[in-house]
């Protein structure tokens, strides 16, 4: 049994693969499914459809139990159903609304927490977002991580802190670049998505607060003298 995590903005839990009506639900589904136009569409009699039996969150986890035809029959153990089952809330959810935790040497792989970050690349930045809707630099950390059942804290500073060092010029994809005016606070993180070149020009992705978007890019030169050092995630 696989555990798996809610990346869809809202997931809607189906009572079968099939429930989900022509035209009628397809804003519920797909990854960047849109809940608010779902339910904006639906009509008094369409909105008492019984083949929807609950939502969940983003970040939610679920149990997979079954895999076919592009969706999983789950066990939505945050929510309590003690009649249905004693785990938690069963029903099936689109796979493409899942990330299925990765692990390596008995950890999360730091490089999977990079593609769920990917994920979110053209994402509008919002100071304290948390959201597909806008998401601020550390909130792209925590949830990248969250997505695969690992619990990182919050802000910039506490990642910086929950993290190993390691050494600039041995950085490598998933880790981590920590930037600050030098004082010892933290102020930006973002994902090392390639391996320092020989002219030590470095990547990262990034919500990136002057681009006002999660972008994947070079740092630029005042990127470069900003950045405190390099951290990663590990089991």
């Amino acid at each position: 049994m696989k555990i798996a995590t809610v990346t869809a903005p809202v997931a809607t839990l189906w009572s079968r693969p099939d429930a989900p009506r022509p035209g009628v639900d397809a804003a519920a589904l797909g990854p960047r499914c849109d809940p608010r136009s779902w339910v904006a569409g639906l009509d008094d009699t369409g909105r008492m459809y019984t083949g929807v039996l609950t939502q969940l969150l983003h970040g939610e986890q679920v149990l997979i139990e079954e895999v076919r035809d592009g969706w999983a029959r789950v066990v939505a153990t945050e929510q309590p159903a003690a009649k249905l089952d004693p785990r938690g809330y069963p029903g099936w959810l689109p796979l493409d609304q899942l990330s299925v935790r990765e692990t390596a040497d008995g950890g999360t792989s730091a490089v999977a927490a990079l593609e769920a970050a990917r994920a979110w690349r053209g994402v509008p930045y919002v100071w304290g977002g948390l959201t597909p809707y806008g998401i601020d630099c550390s909130g792209l950390v925590h949830l990248a991580f969250r997505q695969l059942g690992v619990t990182m804290p919050r802000d910039a500073d506490d990642q910086r802190a929950a993290t190993a060092d390691v050494p600039l010029g041995t950085e490598r994809p998933g880790d981590l670049y920590f930037f600050g005016p030098g004082d010892g606070t933290v102020q930006h993180v973002g994902f090392v998505t390639t391996p320092p070149s020989p002219d030590s020009t470095r990547h990262m992705l990034h919500a990136c607060g002057d681009a006002y978007l999660v972008v994947e890019e070079p740092l630029r030169p005042t990127r470069t003298a900003t950045l405190l050092s390099a951290g990663r995630v590990t089991p």
